[in-house]
């Protein structure tokens, strides 16, 4: 059985688990409990301390897109099934990867500085919140022209991960956001998908401690 290491409030898994879902893979989702833990077989051997990871008997690997790549590999012409950001040819797609995987990471910043850490905005927080803002905007924007140039007849990398992001932002968001009408009706229209339904995001529940473990 493949095993995911993550979280099911971390959008990073859930990007993992939605493509495992579109590609019909089995996997079992093992919780990391401690975010903080300076541990590194905390997260499965990562030494940069982040998740997810995936392990497959004696091969493991780190970070959401290694995680995906193995994912299609475990299944016959699985990678061939996925339109993956390498795969854009023309500008705007090629930017639509980039602006999805900024988002997604500058979200986390936002939320580690005001949420986790409990930081007073400065400088650098302020920066992020813009830089998170203009993201959405652009997305907003460019949304349509995006999609059209996506191939129907393959699972696109950059929907499950926009999906991921935008259905993050109200689960852990410390900051108002501008409207954004077409992202709204984007994520009521993939939200329908049973990837979608089996993978809501939801806080996982601390561990056990040993001896209630072993009761």
């Amino acid at each position: 059985m493949i095993e995911i290491i993550g979280r099911q409030g971390s959008h990073y898994t859930r990007l993992a688990r939605l493509l495992a879902h579109e590609l019909g893979v089995n996997y079992a989702l093992r919780p990391i409990h401690d975010l903080l833990s300076e541990d590194p077989a905390t997260f499965a051997g990562n030494p940069a301390l982040k998740l997810p990871a995936l392990r497959d008997g004696d091969t493991v690997v780190w970070g959401s897109q290694n995680v995906c790549r193995l994912l299609a590999r475990s299944i016959p012409a699985g990678e061939a099934r996925v339109f993956w950001a390498e795969d854009a040819r023309s500008p705007l797609l090629m930017n639509a990867h980039e602006i999805v995987a900024h988002t997604m990471a500058v979200q986390v910043e936002v939320v580690f500085h005001e949420v986790v850490s409990k930081r007073a905005p400065d400088a650098a927080s302020r920066k992020r919140r813009a830089s998170l803002i203009n993201c959405l905007t652009w997305l907003e924007a460019n949304l349509a022209a995006i999609r059209a140039e996506l191939p129907a007849d393959r699972i696109r990398i950059v929907e499950l991960a926009l999906f991921a992001v935008l259905e993050h932002i109200p689960f852990r968001n410390p900051m108002e956001l501008p409207p954004t009408p077409d992202l709204a009706d984007f994520v009521a229209w993939f939200g329908q998908r049973p990837s979608a339904k089996a993978t809501p995001y939801a806080v996982d529940s601390p561990a056990l401690p040993s001896a209630a473990a072993g009761a």
